[in-house]
């Protein structure tokens, strides 16, 4: 296969790490090369779920000037308690992944789903 024969997607771009590349060919099959090792696709992944869970705690309101706040005592205790269940639910859930994610193999590493807590009403 020739270099205009496939479009490619990496995943990983660091030089010392194998990749997950996505190959588009001209006949319109396409196809996944992974060099990746079963370390690398876990890493990758946890790497992935981590900016997920952030992103998710700021979009819901609670972010680090929130809970600086909350630590100094100036949100009500209230509003504490569901940012504090929220931020909880969401390790809760970071780990459950986590386990089956180092439970996986390479193959099925990207296909471990990870499902995240409602965020809480009110908001």
């Amino acid at each position: 296969m020739t270099h205009l024969e496939s479009l490619m997607w990496h995943f990983n771009t660091p030089k010392n790490m194998g990749t997950k590349t996505f190959h588009k060919h001209l006949d319109g099959s396409r196809t996944f090369t992974d060099t990746r090792t079963v370390k690398e696709a876990h890493e990758e992944n946890l790497s992935r779920i981590r900016e997920l869970i952030t992103a998710k705690i700021t979009e819901a309101g609670y972010d680090e000037i929130w809970q600086r706040n909350a630590a100094l005592g100036v949100i009500d205790a209230e509003q504490v308690e569901d940012g504090r269940a929220f931020i909880a639910n969401l390790r809760t859930a970071y780990h459950d992944y986590k386990a089956r994610l180092l439970a996986s193999t390479r193959d099925e590493a990207d296909a471990v789903q990870f499902v995240a807590p409602p965020v809480p009403e009110g908001i």
